[in-house]
């Protein structure tokens, strides 16, 4: 059983990961010609979404008595 809820929150990460990505290149086609601001939205998406992607992988991992295994 944990074996399962460990695989659902693991893919969880992954459609996180999927959303991280669509957001960048939105915002990348939004903003056409690239400013520091733009920069700094980019850096605001990429540390929220890496935080959310590290809990969600540890919880993974926890959930299938595995070593962490934390994508940077």
């Amino acid at each position: 059983m944990l074996g399962i809820l460990s695989w659902i929150v693991k893919n969880i990460a992954l459609v996180i990961g999927i959303l991280e990505a669509i957001l960048k290149a939105a915002a990348g086609i939004i903003s056409l010609t690239p400013t520091k601001k733009d920069d700094k939205i980019l850096l605001v998406v990429d540390k929220i979404f890496s935080a959310i992607k590290k809990i969600l992988y540890t919880v993974s991992d926890k959930l299938g008595n595995k070593a962490p295994t934390i994508p940077n």
